[in-house]
């Protein structure tokens, strides 16, 4: 049964309630829900506004196809002009939004009763600024489009905007088809006349100079000096061959050399032959006899006393040919040398009626030249006259409408949902980064770790119910009697935490166990959690940089010591396994490790073994580091996150005064920083 309360909060019994306070939690969601409902109105007020306000705008579009001109265009182009350049084409799409097309266009509308005041006070401009002409790509295809607020409008201005222009681009063709027609008949006439005016002082000039034609060597005067210039090379060669000869012979008869050849004098080949006679038998008697009976013969005497003699006579009888031979060399230089001074005479006493006659015929040859040219130019006028009679017809531009211009009925733009979306999108995106910007400056204040619960006094208990107690640093926080008793029972870390295991424990652990049991232990001892320890996989480890990289929500990299590093260095044939398997080469499980775990403890003899659990091994760890002093912030980096309560009870194990840095903190127990154990070979 309630107990009556009166309007001032006291029972007639005279007990006084305290007044309700809102706690912090509940004025703090009030005041982010006052903060994001405000600002998201405002904007969303805003953007609204903005976005239905506009004007709604219309797009009314034609499709033309304009052919231009273009073999007149080619036709007319001068030599070397590119062919089938898009120009015309591009030319005519801005002649669509010119403002003479533009002119007649609001004329005929004026005319038609239409009312353009919504293009201002200058309809032409007006028109023009809302008038978008787009070529498409590849094609003679044109899209006109115009924008406005009123429909009807639109539809008539692109129409007649094609109309217009199809006129005006006829009425053109056709001054300019006529214009060009005459032309070419006038300027074909006057070089018709120009061509003929030139043959005749062409041929004038070519029988008055004596020419005969444009071949060099048709002409007289030029053809004997081409002749004398060939006789004086001829000449100037003898005279170098004959200078060649007399200078060889002087030189041999100066050295002693006989030069005379006995195929050349008939009496010294008689000589050369008789002596040749002579040896030869002087020969084949030295073969038969002795020296000195050669000596005493007086035929074998005899016999060399000839030879001696024509020796003699072969050496006059060469003197006297190299004599006779010089004289004719000499001779002969000097005819030479006569010849090429008479062809040089000769050519010098024509050089002027030769140069004469090469001025005369260059400039016959120029003639010629530009007799060609306007002959070329007479016969491009014909042709392009010829052209522009035969295919007029075929050469008149034309202005095809694809698709006419239709009454728009749905709106071009905006698009008021998609805006609308977009301001509700923004503002919903403001009112959250408001709201996340004053919740910045109104942080609460940090609260103690450790929660102090007063004793309960029997003061404080009306009708048997508990009653508010108040904290340091929280007013007027509720706590019910169940909760008040769990907050005093986790100030005890030993109910619950796990067991601490000492250092002879963990020893003989780590020496008796198997490789793999031993690697899951060191790692637990290095901050690893039990449920990350099923997840590593050999890739997570970098022995190169002495870590291992776990991932998942508390991604961090623990540091290797001695001990662990030795253990991994057995790693698998594959990088990518994982680290720990259980029989049939399926991952390990968390249970297959807690099984081993008790199996070593049995195995090892510790006391209560069935205690001997990763969550023991790894509270060891953080036990370790916490009793360091280490800073809770730093004791994250090593082994993760810790829950609120097991943070709270490890509070208790912390050592009075300042909190240590973090590199003075010794990340290795102990235990392990002893001698290596017995085995390291896996299981």
């Amino acid at each position: 049964m309630e107990p009556e309360v009166h309007g001032n909060g006291v029972e007639p019994g005279g007990f006084r309630y305290p007044p309700f306070v809102p706690s912090p939690t509940a004025r703090a969601n009030r005041r982010r829900l006052l903060v994001f409902v405000g600002v998201f109105v405002a904007v969303a007020a805003i953007g609204l506004g903005y976005t239905f306000l506009r004007p709604a705008e219309y797009r009314a579009s034609a499709r033309v196809q304009i052919t231009p001109a273009g073999e007149v265009a080619r036709i007319e182009a001068p030599p070397g002009a590119a062919a089938g350049s898009p120009k015309p084409f591009l030319t005519e799409v801005e002649v669509l939004a010119s403002r003479p097309v533009l002119g007649d266009v609001v004329a005929r509308l004026n005319a038609a009763g239409e009312q353009l005041t919504e293009f201002g006070p200058d309809p032409i401009e007006g028109i023009r600024s809302s008038l978008d002409v787009v070529p498409v790509a590849g094609t003679n295809v044109v899209e006109i489009a115009a924008r406005g607020p009123r429909p009807e409008a639109l539809a008539a201005v692109v129409n007649n905007v094609v109309d217009v222009y199809r006129e005006r681009l006829a009425s053109a063709y056709r001054s300019e088809s006529g214009e060009a027609m005459a032309q070419a008949a006038e300027e074909a006439q006057r070089l018709e006349s120009s061509v003929l005016a030139k043959r005749r002082d062409v041929e004038a000039f070519r029988t008055r100079n004596n020419i005969v034609s444009l071949e060099r060597d048709e002409n007289q005067v030029l053809a004997q000096v081409k002749g004398l210039g060939a006789s004086l090379n001829a000449a100037n060669e003898h005279v170098a061959a004959a200078e060649g000869k007399v200078r060889s012979l002087t030189e041999s008869t100066a050295a002693g050399k006989g030069t005379a050849r006995a195929r050349d004098d008939p009496t010294l080949a008689n000589l050369e032959q008789r002596a040749s006679q002579i040896r030869e038998e002087l020969r084949e008697l030295e073969r038969t006899f002795t020296p000195d009976y050669l000596a005493m013969d007086p035929k074998a005497r005899a016999m060399r006393s000839r030879l001696a003699e024509l020796d003699q006579q072969i050496k006059v009888q060469r003197e006297a040919g190299q004599r006779a031979g010089l004289r004719d060399a000499e001779e002969e230089l000097a005819a030479a040398r006569e010849a090429a001074r008479r062809i040089q005479q000769q050519m010098a006493g024509g050089r002027q009626e030769v140069t004469q006659f090469t001025a005369r015929f260059n400039e016959y040859k120029s003639l010629q030249e530009d007799l060609a040219q306007l002959e070329k130019a007479y016969r491009d006028a014909v042709e392009r006259r010829a052209k522009l009679e035969a295919t007029e017809r075929a050469r008149t531009p034309t202005v095809r409408m694809l698709e006419a211009a239709a009454v728009p009925r749905e709106v071009w733009r905006p698009l008021y949902l998609r805006d609308a979306g977009i301001s509700i999108a923004a503002a919903i995106l403001l009112a959250l980064a408001a709201m996340w910007i004053v919740e910045l400056f109104n942080r609460p204040e940090p609260q103690p770790a450790v929660v102090i619960a007063q004793p309960v006094v029997s003061g404080m208990l009306v009708h048997g119910g508990p009653q508010p107690v108040a904290l340091p640093g929280q007013r007027h926080v509720a706590l019910e009697a169940p909760e008040l008793a769990l907050l005093q029972h986790q100030t005890m870390h030993h109910a619950i935490l796990p067991r601490e295991l000492g250092s002879e424990e963990i020893q003989a652990i780590v020496r008796d166990a198997d490789h793999d049991e031993r690697l899951a232990m060191l790692l637990l001892l290095h901050g690893v959690a039990p449920d990350e320890l099923v997840q590593l996989r050999w890739t997570d480890i970098d022995l190169e940089q002495r870590v291992v990289r776990v991932r998942g929500e508390s991604a961090r990299e623990i540091p290797v010591g001695d001990a662990l590093e030795r253990e991994l260095t057995v790693g698998p044939a594959s990088a990518d396994q994982p680290l720990f398997t259980a029989r049939g080469d399926r991952p390990a499980m968390l249970s297959d490790i807690e099984s081993a775990f008790l199996y070593a403890a049995h195995d090892a003899g510790i006391e209560r073994p069935s205690e001997l659990t990763p969550a023991a091994l790894r509270h060891t760890y953080v036990a370790f580091l916490v009793r360091q002093g280490i800073r809770f912030a730093d004791l994250a980096r090593l082994v993760g996150a810790i829950p609120p309560a097991e943070l709270a009870a490890y509070g208790a194990l912390t050592p009075v005064g300042p909190r240590v840095a973090f590199e003075a903190i010794q990340l290795v127990l102990p235990a392990l920083r002893m001698a290596a154990p017995d085995r390291s070979g896996p299981s």
